[in-house]
């Protein structure tokens, strides 16, 4: 049976979303994105499910910086899914005035940022590896400890939720990946991702969006992160509205191959 990592502990939001794309895999829980992709890149048949983006705060960049630099190539975005995003304080504190310290993810906690802003100003943030990992963290803590996670991850763990729909923005979407070493066929609304660099000179990029512009290929997502190789370079992450086969697309990627310093395919796979 082959594996389908995902970003544990058992509660978290990548959970749910393993879940509905898994069919009859065995899942098994993960401690870090960056654990889940060196696994996938170093062993055939194990896939994983990882966040790529949120509605909110954009690009999961552990997700892209570590997929974007896997040794084998082969290892590809395969499908992706869309969850609702509903944040609870979980906690064992019956008054919020009483916590002080809020554990959880990053962009869960950057997702709440006007909610913890306005109603504790003064708690101690600490930063976990998932929301469900914060959870666990301080299901053996006293009241002043509280988490930002969801409702699946508080029935877990037995903890009290204290209040819901705490999300500064009530449509928080995030969007999931399953990656691995496989492709799905064209289905007709398909999406291709894919990373690549230009010489760090003037117009470089503009020559490379020309390219789109003028084969009619739809931008759906473009964000920069930097190289890791120089000051002021960057990999430039892309996802367009076309399937890798499709003639014009394979004629933009070789037209614009040569104004590149580095390209990277990651995947075609149905759009949600």
């Amino acid at each position: 049976m082959e594996k389908i990592l995902y970003l544990g502990p058992n509660g978290s939001y990548t959970q749910i979303a393993a879940e509905k794309m898994a069919g009859n895999q065995e899942l098994v829980a993960t401690s870090s994105i960056k654990k889940i992709i060196d696994t996938i890149d170093q062993n055939e048949n194990i896939f994983g499910v990882i966040p790529i983006e949120n509605s909110i705060e954009g690009i999961v960049r552990e997700s892209i910086d570590n997929l974007v630099r896997t040794e084998d190539t082969r290892v590809q975005i395969i499908d992706e899914i869309i969850l609702p995003i509903s944040h609870c304080l979980i906690t064992k504190s019956t008054n919020i005035e009483q916590i002080k310290k809020i554990y959880s993810h990053p962009q869960a906690l950057a997702q709440c940022n006007n909610f913890i802003t306005k109603n504790l100003p003064n708690v101690e943030i600490i930063a976990t590896s998932s929301t469900a990992e914060a959870v666990k963290q301080i299901s053996t803590a006293d009241e002043t400890f509280a988490a930002i996670a969801n409702e699946k991850a508080s029935q877990l763990y037995q903890m009290p939720i204290l209040m819901t729909e705490i999300n500064d923005e009530p449509d928080n979407k995030t969007r999931f990946i399953l990656i691995g070493r496989k492709q799905l066929p064209k289905t007709g609304k398909d999406r291709t991702s894919f990373a690549f660099s230009t010489a760090n000179k003037a117009g470089a990029l503009v020559d490379v969006m020309s390219v789109f512009k003028k084969n009619a290929i739809n931008l759906s997502y473009i964000d920069s992160r930097p190289s890791k190789k120089e000051f002021g370079t960057y990999t430039f992450f892309i996802e367009c509205d076309a399937y890798i086969t499709d003639e014009n697309l394979k004629a933009t990627l070789n037209e614009i191959a040569p104004l590149t310093t580095f390209i990277r395919f990651i995947g075609s796979y149905p759009k949600v």
